[in-house]
């Protein structure tokens, strides 16, 4: 009986991904629309009040990173050539890695609010409950990435610890921020009449890294978007399994909301409107988040903190409630780890919020098939969705369990 129902739960999480992925659906586009209509629907039929919550964001990270880093170049050109123009150019560069820092830890969007913002759309469906005790958001993203070479499967064999897993993923996104600094610092020795051998190298090094990656990022802003199987139709299909399962019986003493988010793949741009519309109402009612992303690799995991530039650890509550999960019997293959990237999760975490993203992993401790064509529901691991569904509701019986007492 068991095997049965297990093999209907992997045929619903199948059905569900390859509904998404049949859909193009890069962030805030008519195809996000498209994605978040249908989330809408299955949520719908399953009983629930469903809202599409339209707000405006950029999507085009690539062309709002790539000037940043585009400018700094520019402005160590500046600085190589003339002495004169080295002063600017170390106060544009200092305003550009001001800007850029705002932009990856997700704080605010000097740059970004200049360029055309698009319609992106989030979903919202909730389980009222009058005596809970607090609120849980389960939530995933529906949108798809743009890939590029940047993302090639090959780079990523390449990048892996030859000695296995890795516990923390290099923070690559610090070398074009620490790029930008560079010509900063360079820029004012040179201005300050320093000899060249104090400047120069650096200067040009850092130049030539900002160029680089100004055309890393053109090229994923011109290169397909992925299917988003495993990123991330596969966690949409997680938050849509539980909003089954909790419909039908619903946790005593908890409120769930179920969230489906566009634009993370922009950098959380659903999630930080979510935020400006319902963090004030959240703040008095002790809300917890649960974040899938990246389900279908294989190893379930769960994430203790993350960050493009700055590491943010996520809540302790939150994580010590995955790691009793991970603790018990069935969940032995349950492993935490760091990324320094950056999820939905991120935006409650940095309000203070306990938050957790649960993913997975392949065997060598990466993501498979990460922004690239072959992110197909054929690519997909479903047992290990289903087996990411099954530690999360855990968590949230464990939760359940400690609001009652609290």
């Amino acid at each position: 009986m068991r095997d049965s129902a297990n093999g209907e739960g992997q045929e619903r999480l199948l059905a569900d991904i390859r509904s998404l992925c049949a859909i193009q659906r890069p962030s805030a586009s008519a195809g996000e629309r498209e994605a978040a209509e249908w989330v809408a629907s299955r949520l719908r039929e399953m009983g629930f009040e469903a809202a599409v919550e339209e707000f405006r964001f950029c999507p085009a990270y690539w062309t709002a990173w790539g000037i940043h880093v585009s400018s700094a170049a520019l402005a160590g050109i500046a600085s190589l050539l003339s002495r004169r123009l080295a002063g600017p150019a170390a106060v544009i560069s200092s305003l550009l890695a001001i800007s850029f820092w705002g932009d990856l830890t997700t704080g605010f969007h000097w740059l970004r609010n200049l360029l055309p913002a698009e319609s992106g759309y989030n979903v919202l469906g909730r389980l009222p409950n009058p005596n809970a005790k607090r609120v849980l958001v389960v939530s995933a993203h529906h949108d798809a990435p743009h890939s590029g070479a940047v993302f090639h499967p090959g780079l990523a064999r390449w990048l892996r610890p030859r000695s296995g897993p890795a516990r923390e993923q290099p923070a690559i996104l610090q070398l074009p921020f620490a790029a930008i600094l560079t010509v900063t610092a360079a820029s004012l020795l040179r201005a300050g009449g320093l000899p060249p051998l104090f400047w120069r190298g650096p200067l040009r090094l850092a130049v030539l890294l900002n160029g680089v990656t100004a055309a890393l990022l053109a090229d994923i802003g011109r290169s397909p978007v992925s299917p988003g199987a495993n990123d991330n139709a596969s966690g949409v299909a997680a938050v849509l399994a539980l909003a089954e399962e909790f419909k039908r019986r619903p946790p005593p003493n908890l409120e769930v909301w179920f969230l489906s988010a566009g634009c993370e793949e922009a950098i959380m741009g659903g999630m930080l409107a979510f935020g400006r519309r319902h963090f004030p109402e959240l703040a008095t009612r002790r809300p917890f988040f649960l974040n899938f992303e990246v389900l279908g690799s294989g190893r379930v995991s769960y994430m203790d903190g993350e960050g493009f530039l700055k590491l943010y650890p996520y809540h302790r509550e939150a994580v010590e409630l995955a790691a009793e999960v991970a603790s018990e019997r069935g969940f032995e293959e349950v492993t935490s780890h760091t990324i320094r990237f950056g999820t939905d999760a991120l935006v409650p975490t940095r309000r203070g919020f306990p938050a957790i993203t649960v993913d997975s992993t392949s065997e060598s401790g990466w993501i498979s098939n990460y922004h690239w064509p072959t992110d197909t529901p054929e690519n997909i691991d479903v047992s290990s969705v289903q087996r990411a569904v099954a530690f999360a509701r855990r968590m949230v019986e464990l939760l359940d369990e400690r609001a009652a007492s609290s």
